[in-house]
């Protein structure tokens, strides 16, 4: 709240923006850089330096600061003294969506949910109230009828939404976050949640982009979609698990039950004596160990 009346950038988007980025405070640069929005060490930066894995073929360097106020403060800074975002803050600190749409536009992230996710999160976790404001409703402008006090605003009923009442950003972010795992045959490995990369993924982890779509069994980053399971391990030649055969349902794709169980595509190929490209028929049954 101090940073959104000093430098005019919404409460509800710094946070957002921050659960995002860092992983909500878990991803290995927050715990060992107090960096909380994925800030390089370009610009000029001075400062201690971290080195991380994001996109490239060696660590990247990041910018190290000495508290997680130090990053908050910092990151309003890179917003509020880069040009590509001087049109947001002509708009409302109660805009939500129009500061991720447009942040989101002004290219601050490569994933093009970007936008979505934010106003997923601040939705989902109501991280608007923060400030005094509402839940918006999409595609309707945010007017303010009266303030009664610094922190007590009446806002317009037609861009209200009532808290209850879900919107389809908080519905699709959520149903991604219910898919929440850790390992599945016994090998770590988490799901793209949106807003998210490859890149970001392998920043939170800290493992070379290039081991990620190795272990995964996919050539480009853009081939794993949001909600999609992301191996942080080399896969399993069979499962571990008590189930030792799966029904192929419609639609299913070898590499999908891979992924799915935790197989190495050539090994569950092998097991059933098939070929990697081989088309699956609904109803036959595939061997897991």
């Amino acid at each position: 709240m101090a940073q959104e009346k000093e430098y005019g950038i919404p409460a509800s988007i710094t946070l957002a923006q921050g659960i995002l980025e860092s992983g909500a405070g878990k991803s290995s640069l927050t715990r060992n850089a107090n960096n909380h929005f994925g800030v390089k060490a370009y610009g000029g930066w001075t400062g201690p330096i971290y080195l991380a894995w994001d996109d490239e073929r060696q660590k990247s360097r990041f910018r190290k600061y000495s508290s997680a106020a130090d990053s908050f403060r910092d990151h309003a800074l890179f917003l509020k003294n880069n040009g590509r975002y001087r049109n947001l803050f002509s708009k409302s600190v109660y805009d939500y969506r129009a500061w991720a749409i447009g942040l989101q536009k002004a290219g601050y992230a490569t994933a093009g949910n970007y936008a979505k996710a934010l106003i997923g999160f601040i939705d989902a976790y109501k991280l608007y109230a923060i400030n005094g404001g509402v839940k918006l409703r999409a595609g309707k402008t945010v007017t303010i009828t009266k303030h009664i006090s610094s922190s007590k605003i009446v806002f317009n009923s037609d861009c209200v939404m009532d808290d209850t009442e879900e919107s389809e950003e908080e519905i699709e972010m959520t149903s991604i976050v219910k898919k929440f795992v850790v390992d599945i045959n016994n090998v770590r490995c988490t799901i793209l949640y949106p807003g998210e990369s490859i890149a970001s993924i392998a920043l939170k982890y800290d493992i070379p982009q290039s081991k990620i779509l190795e272990y995964n069994e996919t050539a480009t980053p853009t081939e794993i979609k949001e909600g999609d399971i992301v191996y942080l391990e080399k896969k399993k030649k069979k499962y571990s698990g008590l189930q030792d055969t799966y029904r192929i349902k419609s639609n299913d794709t070898l590499y999908g039950i891979s992924q799915k169980f935790g197989i190495q595509l050539a090994s569950l190929a092998k097991l059933n004596d098939i070929n990697i490209f081989s088309k699956l028929k609904e109803g036959d049954v595939l061997f897991l160990q």
